[in-house]
């Protein structure tokens, strides 16, 4: 009677056994397809990102380059306004040249002073643009550094605990292997 008792409950761990055995590769191959997809969407998310910043970055330097653009036209523009300037004085000078040399004194005067004045202004704005892009690229890539820490703090989480069900697997193999060859002894 005890040993039939004692095959009766052998038969019913052999079932248990065979069960856990041939649920469990299953299941370790789901977790493993997990992990890997999981993988994949997040070196495409990186990547995604890194094209979207790349595309911000472009961006960024074609209106840098459309600024630089635009002063090498005002440039150019008081380039030519001074050398108008200068011929109207000049063809002045020739003309009248001992009253022309006071009020040629006072329009270079004035004329460096405007002059001084547009570069400040330029100068000015330039580096209000400089300034205000510095800060966007700061900005855009403070947020991609945070985004992409969450995605690793997140995916690092995902593994561990994946990591944790198989451990959990393992274990419950192990016990049941303990326990068939304590009954079989």
């Amino acid at each position: 009677m005890a040993e039939d008792r004692l095959l009766e409950r052998l038969e019913k761990l052999e079932g248990v056994v065979e069960t856990t055995v041939a649920v469990l590769p299953p299941l370790v191959q789901d977790l493993s397809r997990r992990i890997d997809a999981l993988r994949e969407e997040v070196k495409a998310e990186l990547r995604e990102r890194e094209a979207r910043l790349e595309e911000r970055f472009q961006a960024v330097e074609r209106r840098i380059q459309g600024v630089e653009g635009q002063l090498l036209a005002v440039e150019a523009r008081l380039g030519e306004q001074i050398r108008g300037v200068e011929a109207k004085l000049e063809g002045q000078i020739q003309e009248v040249e001992t009253k022309l040399d006071r009020r040629i004194q006072e329009v270079e005067t004035k004329l460096g002073a405007r002059i001084q004045e547009v570069e400040t202004k330029l100068e000015g704005r330039i580096q209000a643009v400089e300034t205000k892009l510095e800060r966007q690229i700061q900005g855009v890539e403070t947020r991609l550094e945070g985004q992409i820490l969450a995605l690793r703090q997140e995916m690092k989480a995902e593994i561990g605990a994946a990591f944790n069900k198989v451990m959990l697997y393992f274990t419950a193999v192990g016990v049941v292997l303990a326990l068939l060859s304590h009954f079989l002894r």
